[in-house]
């Protein structure tokens, strides 16, 4: 009908599509060709107004020198200003590198002073748990179940006699 694809016998006659339809598709076949033209015509717009405004800005001044010496003066004080500011904060972000780079000294300080024996004296707890844990096992824990072992083999070997007299 309108697909390439065989249909099972006793499919409806619903059409179908010859490639599925889906996220994977490309965006030009989903919304069509237009909506991709518009940043771009949006882009040359604003280029050819830009372009068209800095030439009549040109004529303006070469027709009136006298404004564009008062303009450039303008300008070069909003440049020297903003030449300032930009230091200061230049000068202030240097600052605070600065202030992270000594915290940074005293942390690391911190760790090799406080943590260091804080965690000597763990370690040596844990090996102290460790070797008397052992030795309770040699002392206490093996007996018992050496004994119990014992208790367990007399137990078979009378359960062997007494059903071997049966």
């Amino acid at each position: 009908m309108f697909s390439d694809r065989p249909q099972r016998a006793g499919a409806s006659d619903v059409p179908v599509a010859p490639y599925p339809l889906g996220p994977n598709l490309p965006e030009m076949e989903k919304s069509g060709s237009t909506g991709s033209r518009l940043p771009a015509l949006v882009a040359v717009a604003f280029a050819v107004v830009l372009v068209a405004g800095t030439i009549v800005f040109g004529i303006f001044m070469f027709r009136s020198p006298t404004t564009a010496a008062t303009l450039r003066d303008i300008f070069l004080i909003v440049l020297g200003v903003q030449s300032m500011i930009i230091g200061l904060l230049l000068v202030a972000l240097l600052v605070a590198i600065v202030y992270l780079v000594l915290k940074l000294y005293e942390l690391v300080h911190f760790f090799q002073s406080e943590l260091r024996p804080i965690m000597q004296q763990a370690d040596d707890t844990v090996r102290t748990v460790r070797s008397r844990a052992i030795f309770i096992s040699d002392s206490a824990v093996r007996p018992i179940v050496e004994v119990m072992a014992c208790v367990s083999a007399v137990k078979s070997i009378i359960r062997s006699f007494t059903r071997s007299e049966q």
